[in-house]
């Protein structure tokens, strides 16, 4: 089994139903789970995955589920 890890990360919304989202308007802070390669992320009940070459807005995540993008920051190690 992969090894997961824990980070603190802010997290912003960038489209809300495929819309853009301004910068900053949906922002949370919380503890998040990624997998040993970054390429999927678990914050509260979504389920992101890695986004290849950038999405909408400099977003770096994509909700499996709901299709919308999100910026993931990562700022300490748990």
């Amino acid at each position: 089994m992969a090894r997961k890890q824990r980070f603190i990360i802010a997290i912003s919304q960038m489209t809300e139903d495929g819309s853009p989202v301004y910068a900053g308007f949906n922002h949370f802070r919380g503890e998040a789970i990624f997998t040993s390669t970054f390429n999927t992320c678990y914050f509260e009940n979504k389920t992101l995955e890695k986004v290849k070459g950038g999405g909408i807005n400099d977003s770096n995540y994509k909700c499996i589920i709901s299709g919308e993008y999100y910026r993931v920051m990562k700022f300490e190690k748990l």
